[in-house]
């Protein structure tokens, strides 16, 4: 349900919304409004203003969003523009964030490096986009559709696979598998052709690093290592696990923050097959030498590294065009990237939760420019999504939107409004598990018609209006932001795509599963089990006081009634049951109770804050539910 809230709240917030030098300041400065005045400048030019705007910019965050340390960097040209760290990386300690030094776990924008490493084996002709992932594996995904799946698919997200969130973390490191024997066992099942829509899929990316291992012969963490963070001088990074000695020391602690304090984070394990898609350790210079080198066309060079080069220029100019969109007039995904265009900027980017700590990288092509920022707090997670928070707020100030004409609907449209009314489900889901109870009771998308030749979108958090452009494509009414739907062959609205959410589409579903209708349907039948003890009671309390003047019941009449008893007593047992299974947390296979039974409070108070009605999860890009490390155990699970 969490997972199903956050999605629905993303959506509807972002349509609402829509030489170096290395600093340090582990104190905030004081909490004041940051400017919003738009740039005159094409972009940050100016070190000492970009320094201020961030200044300003990170103070109002971490004091607004409850956050201990930040770190960023900007790159520009080819260079550092500017790094800095913000706050504490250990509270406890004392210990303030360093942009060179302190390491933060990435989330999924680890994604980008995996991503990277399948184009380099391309590359070298070790793998073809094109061909079934089957034959680089050494078990076989099966065929439940004529169409193969290939690298394209993974790297766009259109695998077809169903999402699926349970046992990814673990408390005990008895308890991590070998990847090859996690993949297989927690293999989630094709619910849909490969290539027929986005559904942000992390197990298409711990597939992709587990044939980049294969392929290359060596282990996912040391390809990494020696073909991508040593050539680019990459020295705080790291994805092995365990963090090696000398870089878990400086890594930052990740923070919750709970009755008005700051408190760490429990520890978790991610499970080795899922590095790939969310186990990167990495500082924010480091990050900034990855983003030189994809602005670059593959080659990095500085005052220590004389050339480097991680992939070839047109490789890299690949890697940036766009592969995959739901509809032409959408923003769609390039290899790996997102399209997070803004402000008539052409943007890719990767945002990543590896909770609680949240990251966002953001490159610019046109502009030779790319940013990374990460906060090591749970209310970072609110400012890592795509056109909101901090790039909302970078956006504005050195790129002002330009102005959108206002249109108009059709005036016969509401004839046709029919057919896209409904509700919608987001299609990173699970179909043939029961963690698809968890979807009939979460949050959907509705469109209507407003009744003025407009379809209006409702959320739990505010409604909006979209005119017809063109058959099934649609665009605010004051905002270049559009929807597309898809059809049938018999005409019938199947899907719905948003320009704001490349990385998954919207399911129309039959009104039997709208979260509406299920809600009070267990409602109902728990109304009907309860009533079941008063009832028993009252019968009993009857025949008690009659005494030896009440006409026996017969003996099956009595069974049946306890059989019902019990039977009402068990299907509140489940319902009740249900619900804790569903809580976020033991959705990753990480329960709120010890070995022993005793609950773990840290856990249970982490469990209980991370509640629906706040924007705590994020996917990717969108950025979804996940629990992770802070930052001294293992690798964390993180999606987008």
């Amino acid at each position: 349900m969490a997972l199903r809230m956050t999605v629905i709240l993303t959506l509807g917030i972002l349509l609402s919304a829509v030489g170096s030098a290395v600093a340090h300041s582990n104190e905030v400065a004081p909490s004041r409004h940051v400017s919003m005045a738009r740039s005159q400048q094409d972009g940050p030019t100016d070190r000492a203003e970009l320094e201020v705007f961030l200044d300003e910019l990170l103070a109002q965050e971490m004091k607004d969003h409850h956050i201990a340390g930040a770190t960023v960097s900007i790159v520009k040209d080819g260079e550092l523009l500017l790094a800095k760290g913000y706050g504490y990386a250990d509270l406890e300690n004392g210990i303030p964030v360093d942009p060179e030094q302190t390491g933060f776990y990435i989330g999924s924008v680890t994604k980008l490096f995996t991503w990277t490493a399948v184009m380099q084996l391309v590359e070298q002709g070790k793998l073809d986009l094109d061909a079934d992932i089957n034959r680089y594996l050494d078990f076989r995904i099966p065929d439940t559709y004529p169409q193969p799946i290939t690298l394209k698919h993974l790297l766009t997200h259109t695998p077809g696979f169903e999402e699926l969130y349970f046992e990814r973390l673990s408390p005990d490191a008895a308890e991590l598998m070998p990847s090859r024997e996690w993949l297989v066992s927690h293999m989630p099942a094709r619910v849909r052709p490969p290539g027929d829509c986005a559904a942000y899929s992390n197990y298409g990316t711990s597939l992709a690093g587990y044939i980049v291992a294969r392929l290359s012969g060596q282990p996912y963490d040391e390809y990494i290592q020696e073909q991508i963070l040593n050539p680019l001088g990459m020295v705080h990074s790291s994805t092995r696990w365990p963090l090696p000695a000398e870089l878990r020391a400086r890594a930052t602690v990740g923070y919750t923050y709970v009755d008005g304090a700051f408190q760490r984070f429990p520890d978790y394990l991610g499970q080795p097959a899922v590095v790939p898609s969310g186990g990167m350790h990495a500082s924010a210079t480091d990050m900034a030498r990855f983003m030189i080198a994809h602005l670059e066309g593959g080659h990095y060079s500085d005052a220590t590294i004389a050339e480097a080069r991680i992939l070839k220029e047109a490789t890299a100019q690949q890697m940036h065009s766009t592969l995959y969109s739901h509809e032409p007039q959408l923003l769609g995904t390039a290899y790996g990237f997102f399209d997070f265009s803004d402000n008539g900027q052409r943007t890719l980017g990767h945002s990543g939760e590896a909770a609680p700590i949240n990251s966002l990288l953001l490159l610019l092509p046109d502009q030779n420019l790319g940013v990374f920022v990460s906060y090591n707090s749970e209310g970072g997670a609110e400012l890592i999504n795509q056109h909101l928070g901090f790039q909302r707020a970078f956006f504005d100030h050195y790129y002002p939107a330009p102005a959108v004409e206002p249109i108009q609907p059709p005036a016969n449209f509401s004839e046709r409004a029919g057919r896209f009314e409904g509700s919608y489900k987001v299609t990173s889901s699970s179909y043939t598990t029961l963690e698809k109870v968890a979807g009939l009771m979460g949050s959907t998308v509705k469109i209507s018609d407003s009744g003025d030749g407009a379809l209006l979108l409702t959320t739990p958090w505010g409604e909006w209006r979209f005119v017809e452009v063109e058959p099934l494509y649609f665009r605010q009414v004051d905002s270049p932001i559009g929807i597309a739907f898809r059809t049938d062959d018999q005409g019938r609205v199947t899907h719905m795509a948003t320009d704001l959410t490349p990385m998954f589409a919207f399911e129309k579903i039959k009104w039997y599963e709208a979260p509406g209708f299920n809600m009070a349907l267990v409602l109902g039948c728990v109304m009907v089990f309860v009533s079941m003890i008063p009832a028993v009671s009252i019968r009993a309390l009857r025949n008690r006081r009659q005494g030896g003047d009440a006409t026996p019941a017969p003996r099956g009449a009595r069974a049946a009634q306890w059989i019902i008893l019990g039977v009402c007593a068990l299907n509140l047992l489940f319902v009740v049951g249900t619900l804790l299974w569903g809580d976020p947390l033991p959705l990753f296979g990480v329960s709120m109770f010890t070995r022993d039974g005793t609950i773990d409070v840290e856990t249970a108070q982490l469990t209980f804050s991370r509640t629906p009605g706040r924007q705590t999860l994020c996917s990717k890009a969108g950025s979804f539910v996940r629990a992770g490390s802070n930052g001294t155990s293992g690798p964390p699970v993180a999606e987008q």
